[in-house]
């Protein structure tokens, strides 16, 4: 009795399979690109985001008792932003698929802008927690002299 194949023997030619001949031990390129990419992106948002806003924030805490900078909040968001874009970037190398990788970096990206934006969003918050403060006393002085 003979039995016919159930498949045929060029199937892995026909879903785009090819021999390891020609392949590389880690694959294709593509992922490492983007991670390279995605690091230059990260630098750049950390020298020249987070420079200049860490300027606008000292500026702020040099105003005195006006405006509070929350010092804590704004070290660990950045802290926190740039570890996720780094854990990102190592996801993002380790991906398969290029498009993911790509995807994976833009996000490093954003997140580490995020981060570095964030001591100004945090002293802005600050700011207008004590102009609630001190209206009411403006209104109070409006009052008495009026």
């Amino acid at each position: 009795m003979h039995r016919s194949r159930s498949t045929p023997r060029s199937l892995p030619r026909l879903i785009g399979v090819r021999g390891s001949r020609h392949r590389t031990s880690r694959g294709s390129s593509g992922p490492l690109v983007a991670v390279v990419v995605g690091a230059v992106l990260v630098v750049l948002n950390a020298l020249f985001v987070l420079g200049p806003v860490t300027g606008l924030v000292g500026a702020a805490a040099g105003t005195g008792p006006v405006v509070d900078v929350p010092v804590i909040s704004s070290t660990v968001g950045v802290l926190l932003g740039l570890a996720l874009a780094a854990v990102l970037l190592v996801v993002a190398w380790r991906a398969r698929r290029t498009a993911l990788a790509w995807v994976l970096a833009g996000l490093a990206w954003l997140v580490s802008a995020a981060g570095c934006v964030w001591p100004l969003v945090a002293t802005g918050f600050a700011a207008a927690d004590r102009a609630r403060d001190v209206w009411p006393t403006v209104l109070e002085i409006v009052r008495s002299v009026s």
